[in-house]
């Protein structure tokens, strides 16, 4: 009897002890990528006529606007690419949107270990001169784009700046940032199309 019952406290030890190290463990970070980001043109370009401002003609005319818009330049939670066809400029809501996105994507690294990168900006704000110049080098491009509106910007999600610690997969990164995008789209604040040619996530904020 007394061993019987010596046997079930070491069971029961155990399971807990089992229980406690499975808790404390991490889960491994997915490399596939599940999340369907299909908010087409027609979608994003209605937000952005709604939250935007009207198409500029050429630059010459973004000193009429920047007062309504943010400046947006690098920062603890994103790098700007060298930008040929668009100007780091976003309307209020929209570069709060990008800050959240980087923020959450670095909160979503520490969390798992996985060291210190930042996302990196595409392509942002396009006066109409911008995209008929881009019109002839993207088949992709379009007339009525949704970055005339200073609403859209794309973040690659092939590219990630590395400041320091463990160098990532990139498919896991990827997996993070489709996550934390996902979690803003589900809330409303954007719509979202995954660009197979550009390697990027084209964002328009929804509100």
């Amino acid at each position: 009897m007394r061993n019987h019952a010596s046997s079930v406290i070491t069971a029961v030890v155990l399971v807990m002890l089992a229980g406690l190290t499975s808790c404390g463990s991490r889960q491994a970070v997915r490399t596939d990528f599940p999340f369907k980001f299909n908010d087409n043109n027609p979608h994003q370009l209605a937000a952005a006529q709604k939250y935007g401002i009207e198409p500029l003609e050429n630059r010459s005319q973004l000193s009429s606007v920047t007062r309504k818009l943010k400046h947006i330049e690098d920062c603890e939670y994103y790098a700007i690419d060298p930008l040929t066809h668009s100007v780091p400029y976003l309307t209020k809501d929209a570069a709060k949107l990008l800050k959240d996105i980087g923020k959450g994507f670095k909160k979503a690294l520490r969390k798992h270990k996985m060291g210190e990168y930042k996302i990196i900006v595409t392509s942002v704000l396009r006066t109409k001169e911008d995209v008929r110049k881009l019109m002839k080098v993207n088949s992709n491009a379009v007339p009525n784009s949704a970055h005339c509106h200073a609403t859209t910007f794309d973040i690659t999600y092939r590219r990630y700046k590395h400041l320091s610690g463990k160098e990532n997969n990139a498919s896991q990164m990827k997996y993070l940032l489709g996550e934390v995008v996902a979690k803003l789209r589900e809330k409303g604040r954007c719509y979202v199309r995954y660009e197979t040619q550009q390697t990027c996530l084209h964002i328009t904020v929804s509100k």
